[in-house]
């Protein structure tokens, strides 16, 4: 994402040399970012799990799974803009965790269309997997940084704001 904000679409600008200095310098910070993530949501899911293995369910109870759906949903989307934080600002780890779930709500619009596409997604990968190894991911990252650009572009002018 970090050679994307920097060459575009200009695909004949991105180079080994400098893609594998970025990949060194932001390997840490990505891969807590990830796993932090990552493990909240595989915890959320887990919960989801068993709330449906419950016998005797009761509105309550659907509610409840409900509201884990979402939070899934929100820890998910949480982790896209994070990965668009960390290509602009320099931030802490705990910093980009906190900008990361109020980028959410800064630009509802992109973050539908971001959960929408990932959807879309991942319904294609499930249809064609080779899809995914292949071309899916960085179509992804491509994706959620065009789409992320207003939740960029409004923290970027309430932090220069400050």
């Amino acid at each position: 994402m970090s050679l994307f904000a920097e060459h575009g679409y200009s695909y004949r600008a991105y180079g080994f040399k400098e893609a594998w200095t970025l990949y060194k310098s932001n390997f840490v910070k990505s891969n807590l970012s990830f796993y932090t993530f990552m493990g909240l949501d595989l915890i959320l899911i887990y919960g989801l799990y068993l709330m449906i293995q419950l016998p005797h369910q009761t509105i309550i109870h659907l509610a409840a799974t409900f509201l884990n759906i979402f939070l899934v949903a929100l820890v998910f989307l949480a982790y896209t803009v994070s990965l668009k934080l960390q290509v602009y600002f320099d931030l802490s780890y705990q910093n980009t965790l906190k900008l990361a779930f109020i980028g959410i709500f800064m630009s509802l619009s992109a973050v539908a269309k971001v959960l929408l596409g990932s959807v879309l997604l991942a319904i294609i990968g499930f249809y064609m997997p080779a899809l995914i190894i292949f071309v899916g991911i960085g179509m992804w990252h491509f994706f959620i940084s065009d789409l992320l650009e207003p939740v960029y572009e409004n923290i970027h002018e309430k932090l220069a704001s400050k």
